[in-house]
């Protein structure tokens, strides 16, 4: 061979392999220390260099199969934003039987540049355990000696002895992913079906190979003078069935307005036991039911018992149900908990301190305070039931699990239809849970018989009246007098805005939620009794609204209620849009034309529907003798809308800014 040709492709292969990039754990390059930006995405604040899932099924003679999946995380920091990524949560789970899962071989290590390669250990004692609740314990830990630069790396293994549902495996984040690999190999004894989320395409290699089990046993012969026992091995060959997952250069996944909790559209990968087929014995199906998993929570003594504790609460109950109808029964039970008891912040399907305690101590978590609620609601003969949901925050689950829920409400029927009550939340009122609760699929109501069914939530609605009233003073100063009417969601969003505020706070919340107008003379009603719509009204200087030149004036008549920016500026998007609830806005204006002016232009009114009845928008101006009047309703009546629906939603707002902000001309007579 040519020897300078020789020489070339020992340097290519030579350059080749120092670029190539290490991904074994402790192997970081001073390339990555150095990299100061993503070159895929200069804006991210961190990226993962390297994620890997590697999930094996080991057996012993004691305990069966047991899973053991190893986790490998290597991070870089470019800057300040991204030090959210230096703190760790794992979760391990732990059954009522005594087994639980285990963290096993935590190693981890912030790796600086200053020169030379700086690596540091993270320490035993910076690694914190807490017991979340009965069912989860929670290791977190953060990485030490954080810097604009550094990159991070990390390596554990869980060992669980729950073989039907596994963890999601993440193959996206809200920062890009260099490179993943992921691998899931099981005997041949254990089917499972996978459930796919996201659009990042991905392609799952099965491959099969031959395992082998050895199993260790005694056996024992007698003779006339002596008895041995030897110890021999039982050698099983089987398949082992490898499915694989390959991914670089994964985009992240971007918030986007009105997107709701991104878990729900990351793209991901997870398991599920579908079958087993073990040697000898019969197959056995474990296609989980909704009805199974509800079963399986209520007969947990953190929840179905909970309802059958009455004792403790009797006297007040009974003061609070005398010689009162049903409905009746429902408000006072409901309002007692809700202004008795409150709520300390946690979530849970499962109780923290337990019914008796919470009413004693006055405080616990979701489950503590509506457990007690359905409790107290049936020692009054009212049809009451809890309900599970899945917050936005949790994720969406598509197939029974138990770890799609981690929120617990009341259902009560009342004249054959169901209202739903969570007593947690001091500003809720009947059928309005804040967003958080309002995810796509509804909850489960759950029986004491153990079944369950289906509750949907995409009933939730928001009406909001105003009624304004602009005049102008000698010194052609405009006032507007503006009255609002908040009903349901509404309501509860703006308690929430408002509560607990006087005075000047409560004035700058009011200004804020109206284009940010200084308001006076702010009058509340209904703020705490949520069994009514709140009432809103307050005077503004509307004067920046109207502009004079020579001898006409020019305004926009829809003042502080005019929508002034669209959301959606983006040409295109990857996720539907989740208003959480739908929502009616009525609009009346009127304005006072000054003396000495008449109208000379008026904006042409509009009446519009968006495709398949999505969203409406109505526009209505007329001029009378007594001033101009303006009638605005916007509806939004599909409160989540398909991403297919994005550009026509999108210049549907545009086409509300647009004519929200057209002005009208008068001038002098």
């Amino acid at each position: 061979m040519n020897k300078l040709l020789l020489l070339f492709f020992i340097a290519s292969f030579s350059t080749a392999t120092c670029l190539a990039q290490n991904y074994k754990f402790g192997k970081v390059s001073k390339a990555e220390l150095l990299q100061d930006v993503h070159p895929d995405e200069p804006e991210a604040n961190a990226a993962i260099l390297y994620r890997s899932f590697d999930t094996k099924f080991t057996y012993s003679k004691d305990e069966g199969f047991t899973a053991s999946t190893e986790f490998h995380d290597r991070i870089k920091i470019y800057n300040d934003n991204g030090n959210e990524w230096a703190t760790v949560n794992i979760y391990l789970y732990n059954s009522k039987g005594g087994n639980s899962e285990k963290l096993n071989g935590l190693k981890a290590y912030t790796y600086n540049f200053d020169g030379k390669i700086e690596e540091i250990k993270l320490e035993k004692k910076n690694i914190y355990e807490e017991e979340v609740n009965e069912w989860y314990t929670k290791i977190s830990f953060t990485m030490p000696n954080i810097k604009s630069g550094s990159v991070i790396e990390y390596k554990y293994s869980i060992r669980s002895p729950f073989l039907t549902t596994f963890d999601k495996y993440y193959f996206q984040e809200g920062i890009p992913v260099d490179m993943l690999d992921m691998r899931f190999a099981t005997p041949e004894y254990l089917s499972y079906k996978t459930h796919r989320n996201g659009w990042i395409p991905f392609t799952v290699q099965n491959s099969s190979r031959e395992k082998s089990i050895s199993i260790n046993y005694k056996e024992s012969s007698d003779s006339f003078y002596v008895r041995n026992s030897k110890t021999k091995t039982n050698t099983i060959r089987f398949r082992e069935d490898v499915s694989e997952v390959v991914l670089k250069n994964v985009q992240s996944l971007k918030k986007e307005p009105y997107s709701g909790n991104l878990n729900n559209y990351r793209t991901t990968l997870q398991f599920e036991l579908e079958m087993t087929r073990f040697p000898n014995d019969a197959p056995e199906s474990f296609a989980t039911s909704w009805d199974e998993v509800a079963s399986d929570i209520y007969k947990s003594s953190g929840f179905g018992s909970q309802l059958n504790r009455q004792g403790f609460f009797k006297d007040e109950v009974d003061l609070l149900i005398n010689g009162v109808s049903e409905k009746e029964k429902v408000v006072k039970i409901y309002d007692y908990i809700r202004n008795k008891i409150t709520w300390n912040g946690n979530y849970g399907i499962f109780v923290e301190n337990g019914t008796a305690s919470t009413f004693k101590n006055k405080s616990g978590n979701m489950a503590d305070i509506n457990l007690l609620l359905v409790s107290m609601l049936k020692y009054a003969g009212i049809k009451a039931d809890p309900i599970l949901l899945g917050t936005k925050s949790h994720g969406i689950y598509l197939f029974p699990t138990r770890t799609g829920f981690n929120a617990v409400i009341a259902g009560v029927e009342i004249d054959g239809k169901l209202m739903l009550l969570d007593a947690s939340d001091k500003l809720a009122s009947p059928n309005s849970l804040k967003s958080e609760l309002l995810n796509w699929l509804g909850g489960r109501l759950m029986s004491e018989d153990g079944t369950s069914k289906a509750v949907s939530l995409k009933n939730a609605q928001a009406i909001h009246d105003a009624i304004i009233t602009v005049d102008f003073d000698e010194d052609g100063i405009a006032t507007a007098s503006a009255r609002n009417r908040y009903s349901s969601n509404y309501a509860h969003v703006m308690r929430s805005t408002l509560y607990g505020k006087k005075g000047a706070e409560l004035n700058e919340a009011v200004s804020n939620s109206f284009n940010n107008n200084e308001v006076n003379e702010v009058e509340v009603s209904n703020l705490n009794n949520v069994h009514k719509p709140l009432s809103l009204s307050f005077d503004t200087d509307v004067t920046r609204y109207f502009e004079t030149i020579g001898d006409k004036i020019y305004f926009n008549p829809m003042v502080v209620y005019g929508l002034e920016e669209n959301f959606f500026k983006e040409e295109d998007r990857k996720l539907p849009i989740d208003f959480n609830y739908s929502y009616l806005d009525r609009i009346n204006i009127k304005i006072n034309i000054p003396s000495g002016y008449v109208v000379e232009n008026l904006p042409e009114p509009i009446a519009v529907s968006m495709i398949d009845d999505i969203a409406s928008y109505k526009y209505k101006i007329s001029n009378s003798p007594t001033g101009l009047s303006i009638v605005i309703q916007r509806n939004v009546k599909t409160p989540l809308v398909a991403v297919d629906y994005y550009k026509s939603l999108k210049g549907f707002f545009e086409m509300i800014i647009k004519k929200e902000n057209e002005k009208v001309v008068l001038k002098k007579a």
